[in-house]
């Protein structure tokens, strides 16, 4: 990676979220009774992490693995602090768009168009009429958030995940955003090939090479090739900073961490917490700079078939975000 920067930085600034979606790490996590760190990123401490570090011109992504952005009380001040005093190119926060006040969202659209939107918001709305991989989220209250922000002048995205249920929707969600004049982006996963996906989608099924079930089979059999890694991290300078202040090169690493923590740190032996170390010393670490890509051959002790699952076979299943 380049180390001077300009970075694309994805800041998990919760780990809380309204949702409860199938699939989700954090649904998992709370359903198997799974212990793991439940708060928010506060600025004074990314004013601690970063106040020293040159992030002019970097592209910042409030998204994360476990939670929502929007639920963070500071979300706002957060904003204001990467695109006033950090100077950065463009701040992107993914949400489901299903809480907060009016005038919360009123607030948010007025910074982003006094910033010459460098604040974009992605909305992630599954469907026009239904939302049900969303669950828990209110989509009446969904779209009374997004014409707000919208009437206001805020940019957006629309993100649309294709599954069964929502396909038919998919033509009528382009009229609406053609109308809007924002763009609509449809995406597929990978895990919603899961046999037992609580919402399949037949269209992930037909782009990928493998099911979900049929990937996880093959890596536990040690099937597979992990030479044609296209890693995100790599490939667009790309760090994940957790809710916990954990420095990882990619999100899909902090997952694997949430699941088990005491087992991928200890095997990795890496010092990659901003409570204790310094941004800089972690990522010119022999591990950010030169272990990571080592470990991507099977026969390396520290080699995670993670890597492989998400950014292997030339980066097909790498998520976009």
């Amino acid at each position: 990676m380049n180390v001077k920067g300009p970075f694309k930085i994805e800041f998990e600034i919760s780990s809380l979220c309204n949702a409860k979606c199938s699939l989700c790490m954090r649904t998992y996590m709370d359903s198997n009774k799974i212990p793991y760190f439940k708060g928010n990123i506060s600025l004074k401490q990314l004013f601690f992490w970063f106040n020293r570090i040159d992030l002019k011109d970097s592209k910042i992504k409030l998204c994360g693995v476990l939670g929502d952005p929007i639920i963070n009380p500071e979300c706002v001040d957060i904003c204001n602090f990467f695109i006033l005093d950090k100077k950065v190119k463009s701040i992107e926060i993914s949400t489901n768009g299903g809480t907060r006040s009016k005038s919360f969202w009123k607030e948010l659209a007025l910074l982003s168009k006094h910033s010459n939107e460098k604040l974009i918001v992605h909305w992630s709305i599954d469907g026009v009429t239904r939302n049900d991989y969303r669950e828990n989220v209110d989509l009446k209250k969904v779209w009374t958030n997004f014409n707000t922000y919208y009437s206001y002048g805020g940019k957006c995205i629309w993100q649309y995940i294709n599954f069964d249920y929502n396909v038919h929707e998919i033509d009528k969600a382009k009229e609406i955003a053609e109308k809007l004049d924002i763009p609509l982006k449809v995406r597929v996963s990978w895990k919603n090939t899961m046999k037992d996906a609580k919402f399949f989608s037949t269209e992930s099924l037909n782009t990928f090479q493998y099911s979900f079930d049929e990937l996880v089979q093959r890596v536990e059999k040690g099937e597979y090739n992990s030479s044609d890694i296209k890693c995100r991290h790599k490939a667009e300078n790309e760090l994940f900073v957790s809710s916990e202040g954990i420095l990882w090169p990619c999100c899909h690493l902090h997952d694997e961490y949430v699941y088990n923590n005491s087992k991928i740190l200890k095997k990795l032996k890496i010092k990659n917490d901003l409570n204790n170390n310094n941004f800089y010393d972690i990522i010119n670490s022999e591990w950010f700079l030169k272990i990571l890509e080592m470990s991507w051959d099977k026969t390396h002790p520290s080699h995670l078939s993670r890597c492989y699952l998400s950014c292997g076979d030339g980066g097909k299943r790498r998520v976009k975000k």
